[in-house]
């Protein structure tokens, strides 16, 4: 089974960005939550593991029967490295503690599950944590603008829609100074998109008469 082309939970470039942050943001533990087929964890290990970090995945897999959920985990994480400092934690994120970590990534799938977890995250302080804004999921996204709107989150990078809060967030690639929503942000320039290649190809054909 190809496990890492099942499922990308960022794109290219939010994956590089946050592995980046990673890498020149503080020290202690990584948690994700929702490590489904292991995107995140393999575009941000080898950031991770330069700093000497360890990385935990949280994930219930209740879609599958509980006899399989331990060995697809296993294949994940094979799908990432062997080293020891990645942890697999086969539980509910709403049991288990996952805000005793440093850096948090809150990749949740589905909306009612991320909820309880999200009145958790509020709460929290001196945390960096990544989160996403879903455009398929209205009340995601509503959920997460209206606690920037109301200083619950402070977001201090934007990356094509991933939001990383926290204090003391570095990052050495490309950004420039903005605001959300009353915040003072970085955030990673806008993509030449499909518009301007179309204008890069046509002047191209034009050239060529």
């Amino acid at each position: 089974m190809k496990i890492d082309k099942l499922w990308s939970q960022f794109s290219d470039r939010q994956f590089k960005y946050l592995a980046n942050i990673i890498e020149h943001t503080g020290d202690g533990s990584i948690c994700e939550i929702g490590a489904f087929a292991g995107s995140v964890a393999r575009a941000i290990w080898p950031a991770a593991k330069v700093k000497n970090r360890s990385l935990y995945l949280v994930d219930n897999y209740l879609f599958l029967p509980e006899k399989l959920r331990l060995p697809f985990f296993k294949m994940v994480k094979k799908t990432v490295s062997d080293d020891d400092r990645i942890h697999l934690v086969l539980e509910d994120s709403h049991q288990y503690d996952w805000s005793a970590h440093d850096f948090i990534i809150f990749s949740h799938a589905d909306y009612n599950h991320m909820a309880k977890d999200f009145n958790t995250l509020i709460n929290l302080k001196n945390k960096s944590v990544a989160l996403d804004l879903t455009l398929n999921c209205l009340q995601r996204t509503n959920l997460i603008l209206s606690a920037i709107k109301e200083n619950i989150l402070a977001p201090k990078f934007y990356i094509d829609g991933l939001l990383i809060c926290g204090d003391n967030i570095e990052c050495t690639l490309p950004s420039e100074h903005g605001d959300f929503l009353g915040h003072p942000v970085r955030y990673a320039n806008k993509q030449k998109g499909s518009y301007n290649k179309a204008i890069n190809e046509i002047l191209s054909k034009l050239k060529m008469v």
